[in-house]
């Protein structure tokens, strides 16, 4: 029965994919010039973005507020991939945390003078430098997601190293799992706080704070989702951690 349900996920997936090959009146054809991107989208974007969105950088604009339905969709499978993670595991027996002792091999290789001194100073750094991609994520490069995962970098150096005393705390996977989703909140909340001002979801400008220009919505916006980015990244990657660690045995 097991073998069945894979033939026929494998034809599904195959024909999906044929299809797509097949099927030229489906997709736009790769490098056509009258194709909507090339004749006047990015044309619009490049003279547009700044009066449109209030944000200095391009990128931002696009990812944030010309395609905010596109980075909430990709926020959502960043949790979902999380949530995954934790349903595929969690038939998976727990290592017993009383009974289990790191194994001298685990400590020389992620152990040491060398290794602790270094990392004492790295993870408060890629903190800061995380909290300031995310600060100028609204006007350069960066954001989001660059963001998350730095925080989640910094966690993760000081859960797996054995000479720690996980200075940025311990998180569980449930409360890691229910961390991501509050950032899905934050995301999706944004877009609904116009709503109730009149306007669409997303539409910045619409936002019920006050504000004298447009574009201060805007920005004040874009940070809003890119907290919730932030969170959702950062949580995602620690709880995947945790699932893994909390089923691992050191000497594996």
């Amino acid at each position: 029965m097991e073998k069945k349900k894979i033939i026929g996920a494998a034809v599904i997936i195959l024909a999906a994919v044929a299809a797509v090959i097949w099927a030229p009146d489906i997709l736009p054809a790769v490098g056509d010039a009258e194709s909507p991107v090339n004749s006047y989208l990015s044309t619009y974007y490049i003279e547009n973005s700044l009066e449109d969105t209030g944000a200095h950088n391009m990128v931002t604009a696009v990812l944030a507020d010309y395609r905010g339905f596109d980075t909430l969709f990709e926020t959502c499978v960043m949790f979902l991939a999380g949530i995954t993670a934790l349903m595929v595991l969690s038939s998976t027996a727990k290592v017993d945390k009383s009974q289990r002792e790191i194994q001298e091999p685990y400590k020389a290789s992620f152990s040491g003078t060398v290794l602790d001194t270094a990392f004492r100073v790295v993870v408060p750094i890629i903190v800061i430098y995380a909290f300031y991609v995310f600060a100028h994520g609204e006007t350069s490069l960066g954001g989001g997601f660059q963001a998350g995962a730095l925080l989640a970098i910094a966690y993760m150096i000081d859960r797996i190293i054995p000479n720690f005393n996980n200075s940025l705390g311990n998180m569980t996977e449930e409360a890691a799992a229910m961390t991501a989703g509050v950032g899905v909140f934050i995301y999706i909340l944004t877009g609904l706080l116009p709503m109730f001002n009149g306007g669409n979801f997303l539409q910045y400008e619409k936002l019920p704070f006050g504000a004298e220009h447009a574009a201060e919505l805007h920005s004040t916006g874009i940070i809003m989702i890119e907290i919730g980015v932030v969170v959702c990244v950062m949580a995602t990657i620690i709880n995947i951690l945790e699932v893994v660690l909390e089923r691992t045995e050191f000497d594996d």
